[in-house]
Order: C-alpha cells, then sequence, then structure tokens
C-alpha cells in the first residue's frame, strides 16, 4: 500500500450556541473537506475516509455542519413588482420608474410643489413602496437626480399601522406624510444642480440603521441623524420638504433601494448580502463515504488527526493534520528558521485577484460580512501585494472588478512594479468598478505624495507652532518661521517666501496644508489660473500674484470660482 502524507491547515469562521454537558465538544468546529482521487486524478466516489486522533485509534467525533442557532440573511429587496405610491407625478415620469431596476429610469414630481419654488403649491413631496412583510431595515438608499432633496426624511409603517389608517394606492398617504414614523432626517444637504456627484445616477445617500450613520456624497454643511436603530416596518417612504431646483420646484429620484434582514414572511429578493450556517449540528458516522464526485467533508473539534482513505483504486493516509478554528484559541508553532504559516497562490494570471486570504464576519452587523470581505491579494503588476474591502483585481485586463455590493472600497498596497507603498480608495457607494485614485505614496527612494480625491477638499497636513502672536483661523495665510523648522510667523511682506495656509484648528493646535486643495482667505479680485502670494506685511490674506513672481512665494493656484486652490 502506497502511503502519502499531507498536511493540511485550514480555518473556517463558525458561531457559538449553547450545548449539553454531554456533547464532545462546543462549536465552533474547524471544517475540513477533500477530494479523493486516483491515480489517474479522476475523483473516486464510494471511497471510505476513516478519521481517526491524531497517532491513535480512537475515532474522532464528526458533524454534517454548525449550528447557527436562528439562521438569518440580509438582502436588498425586490421592488420591481411592489406596490407604491406617490404625492404628484411630473412629466410623465411614474414612480415605478424608481422601483424598475433599470438604470438611468427615474421618478418626478410635478414641477411648483416644492420651495425654493416661488409660492410652491405643497409642502411635501413623497414616495413610498411595500417591502411585502414586516422586514428589519438594516439600509435604505436614496438616488437622487439633478433636483435633489436639500430636507427629507425617510419614514415608516409597520403593517398594522398601515391598516389602522387605511393606507391605500390614493395619493394621500394614508391621511399624511407627518403620521408615518420619521426613521431618519436629512437637513441643508446638498443642491443636486450644483453637487459634483450627488446628482449622478449610481451615486446614492446611504442611510445606515445598523451602525447609525449616513453618508451623503458632497455633504459639507448638512446634517443627516438616524432616529432609529434597526427599525422594522413593512412601508418606506422618502418624504421631500424643500428641493434644489429653483427653476422648477419638483424632486426627481433615480432609484430607492432597501436593504432588509429576512423575517418569518417570505418577501421578494434581488440579491443576498450576507446569510449565518444553515443549522444541522449532526453527528455523522465515521467513517464517511465520499460522494458521487469523490468529495467528502466534516466539522470536527480543534486538534490534529490521522485521515485515512482506502478503496479498490486507492489507499492513502494523511497523518498529523491540524484542524482549527480561530473562533476558539489556538497557536501555531514553529522553529525560528521555519514560518509557521504559508500561504502560496497560482503564478498565472487570474481575473478573481489572486486571493491568498479573505477575512470575513458572516452575519455581522456591519460592512466585514460577505460578499465584501477583506481580500489579501498577490498579483504580478501594481497590486504585487495588496489589503483590499469589496475590490478585486483582473489580472487578465488589469482592471478592477465591478464591485459585489454597494459600499466603499480601499486599497492599500505595496506597489509590484516600483515597490511603493501607496494608499488609495473610492469612497462612493455603488456597484460600478472602484476607481481607486492613490491618496497617499511613499516611494522606494523615501519621496512622499499626497492627493485629494476627486479634487476634494483635503490633502497633506503637518502640525505646526503658532509664532505668529494671535489666534489663526482656518484659512489664514502664514508663512514658515526661518528661526523655528516647525513653526509658522504672519507674513512680512508683499509675495513673502515659502508661505502656507491653515488647514485645520484643534484646540491650540494648528496645522497647515503642505499638498492638496483648499480656499485660502483672499483679498481683492482673483480668477481661476491666478496665482496666490501673501498681501503684505502682518496681512493673513492672499492676493493674485503679479507675472514673474518669484517661485518660492507662490501659495498656489485657483482652480475654482469659489476659489479653490490647488497647493503643490
Amino acid at each position: 500500500m502506497k502511503r502519502m502524507v499531507r498536511t493540511k491547515l485550514l480555518l473556517l469562521l463558525g458561531m457559538m450556541v449553547h450545548l449539553a454537558d454531554n456533547v464532545f465538544a462546543q462549536p465552533p468546529h474547524a471544517y475540513y473537506s477533500d477530494v479523493v482521487l486516483s491515480k489517474k486524478g479522476t475523483p473516486v466516489p464510494g471511497a471510505s475516509v476513516l478519521v481517526y486522533e491524531a497517532g491513535t485509534k480512537i475515532k474522532g467525533k464528526l458533524f454534517k455542519g454548525e449550528s447557527a442557532g436562528t439562521t438569518k440573511f440580509a438582502s436588498f429587496l425586490d421592488l420591481t413588482s411592489a406596490t407604491h405610491d406617490v404625492s404628484s407625478t411630473g412629466w410623465n415620469l411614474s414612480g415605478q420608474q424608481t422601483f424598475d431596476d433599470k438604470p438611468r429610469t427615474r421618478w418626478s414630481s410635478a414641477a411648483g410643489v416644492l420651495p425654493p419654488f416661488g409660492r410652491p403649491s405643497s409642502s411635501h413631496q413623497w414616495i413610498w413602496v411595500d417591502c411585502g412583510a414586516d422586514v428589519t431595515l438594516r439600509s435604505v438608499w436614496v438616488d437622487f437626480q439633478n433636483s435633489a432633496a436639500v430636507d427629507y426624511t425617510v419614514r415608516l409603517l409597520t403593517e398594522a399601522q398601515a391598516m389602522a389608517m387605511g393606507l391605500k394606492k390614493n395619493g394621500k398617504a394614508g391621511g399624511g406624510p407627518e403620521k408615518w414614523k420619521t426613521i431618519a432626517t436629512g437637513k441643508g444637504l446638498p443642491g443636486g444642480v450644483k453637487s459634483p456627484n450627488r446628482k449622478f445616477y449610481g451615486v446614492a445617500d446611504k442611510w445606515d440603521f445598523v451602525n447609525r450613520t449616513a453618508v451623503i456624497p458632497d455633504n459639507a454643511k448638512g446634517t443627516a441623524k438616524i432616529h432609529v436603530s434597526n427599525p422594522v416596518g413593512r412601508y418606506v417612504m422618502v418624504d421631500v420638504t424643500r428641493s434644489s431646483d429653483t427653476a422648477y420646484g419638483n424632486v426627481s429620484i433615480w432609484d430607492v433601494t432597501v436593504e432588509a434582514e429576512a423575517g418569518a414572511t417570505e418577501v421578494p429578493l434581488k440579491s443576498v448580502v450576507y446569510a449565518t450556517t444553515t443549522d444541522e449540528f449532526i453527528e455523522r458516522p465515521n467513517p464517511i463515504t465520499t460522494d458521487a464526485n469523490g468529495k467528502f467533508r466534516f466539522y470536527v473539534a480543534n486538534g490534529e488527526y490521522d485521515i485515512h482513505v482506502s478503496h479498490p483504486s486507492v489507499n492513502y493516509s494523511s497523518t498529523g493534520v491540524t484542524l482549527i478554528n480561530p473562533n476558539a484559541p489556538h497557536s501555531i508553532r514553529s522553529s525560528s528558521n521555519t514560518p509557521p504559516l504559508t500561504l502560496v497562490e497560482r503564478g498565472e494570471k487570474t481575473n478573481g485577484g489572486n486571493n491568498a486570504l479573505s477575512l470575513g464576519r458572516p452575519g455581522s452587523t456591519d460592512a466585514n460580512n460577505p460578499p465584501t470581505p477583506y481580500r489579501i491579494i498577490v498579483n504580478k503588476g501594481k497590486q504585487g501585494w495588496a489589503q483590499t474591502l469589496n475590490a478585486d483585481w483582473d489580472e487578465t485586463t488589469n482592471t478592477w472588478k465591478k464591485r459585489t455590493i454597494k459600499n466603499q472600497s480601499y486599497v492599500f498596497r505595496i506597489n509590484g512594479e516600483d515597490h511603493s507603498l501607496e494608499y488609495g480608495n473610492d469612497s462612493f457607494t455603488t456597484l460600478t468598478s472602484p476607481v481607486m485614485e492613490t491618496l497617499f505614496r511613499v516611494s522606494a527612494d523615501g519621496e512622499m505624495s499626497a492627493k485629494a480625491f476627486n479634487g476634494g477638499y483635503e490633502g497633506l497636513a503637518i502640525e505646526v507652532k503658532n509664532n505668529t502672536g494671535g489666534n489663526l483661523k482656518v484659512g489664514n495665510v502664514v508663512v514658515l518661521d526661518p528661526s523655528d523648522p516647525f513653526g509658522v510667523i504672519k507674513p512680512r511682506k508683499f509675495a513673502d517666501e515659502n508661505p502656507a495656509v491653515v488647514y485645520k484648528k484643534d484646540g491650540s493646535r494648528v496645522f497647515v496644508m503642505i499638498s492638496g486643495r483648499m480656499a485660502p482667505s483672499t483679498a481683492g479680485a482673483v480668477s481661476i489660473g491666478d496665482l496666490l502670494v501673501t498681501q503684505g506685511a502682518g496681512s493673513l490674506q492672499a492676493v493674485a500674484a503679479p507675472a514673474g513672481v518669484d517661485p518660492r512665494a507662490v501659495i498656489g493656484t485657483v482652480s475654482t470660482t469659489s476659489r479653490l486652490t490647488i497647493i503643490p
């Protein structure tokens, strides 16, 4: 009999439940699966697989699966055929187009119905949808068009509440939106007409009722508040009280998406976000017989095992196989010259990211659950070694793959081409492929650079000592103190050398921007393309520079009418 020795280390995340004291071991268990192959490499059905505790003839106690308690899953609801209603319709853009799952179709209210339109004909414009049953809401996504809401609420009714108020599809919202429960509120949000991104299809407001957070694209001054965690209801409403379109006074929405945890009543589902393990904590026979595809699988308590495979066509043993579940404490030890764990990926290019390791938290209540795990990937090109979230790289086309769910993405990598250390992200919550703009980079030679994502207001700043003798404000223009390399003073003259702009104040701490984009305090006329310099002795403002100014005196270049300045 030919003896083959193979050692495997498998990791699986499981769940803890309370079991009777006489059970061999409590979950979570390690999971093991394999395919028995013949000498020709073909699967062997009907083979016997006997599992012993390592070095003994004591059979391991095997189980079919883990006990998940109550199986749960979350999903985006399929609302394409759901009952819905709207307060009004304009330009034949019906409410159905908000839920039809088609790109660039939308609902619009009638014109002249909302502020800031002069003499609006109503104070509320709304759209509601029936989720099919009372469900626990995890998130609601509202994707506005140009006529975006400046002030709006997300509201909810249970099935019982809707029945009590006689909710029907009649344009009355059961007596008015004020009778619905408010679960989220946005005020002073960016207007869709002037907002750089909020008006675009696929860039949605996200209301997260699990973590009580809200993500509003381009939001700088508005407030967004979650009032209820994990609210339960059947009917979801978006109720707008102020639009951003002065000319038409309407509100328009591309899509409304609802993510929910499933309850006892089945509801139409679009895609599953996560699912816990099924409840299969049942002991299974030992030995196991391979299935029609030569495969076998089992759960077992952490430990070392000998696995013996026998069949008329093949016989072998895998001895000293270490099976662990990281939810149960376990140490991997090795000699000082040997790594305790080596992860090896295939050599050829793939379209799956060449994931060496995926880290997830099945059934968790945050964004870390599948299908958006943290990944460590090993590639041939610039993604040489990378840790990502909600992002997978296609080596065959050198592009990021389409995101699995609507969620932000990031990459932290060692560039395989030039060995630089880089961080980048795509902060938009869409299903499109992420655009991983590199925000921070340290080259192999130690050169550092930073930039603002998509023309934002951020950049690279350093903390300095305030040697001006006065109180500084964000946007003030100062110069580096020649007698103190980490201090700043007031400018000493027009076009003073080594200027900087105060980027942030934190109590008495002062930070100046050394690379990025922001609006300095300016005096006089300033136009796009102007170079800015210090105004004069003692002034904390900038002015447009004349031609031929000393480059050492330049603060940056004005890039927008709002005087956003690119600081090199």
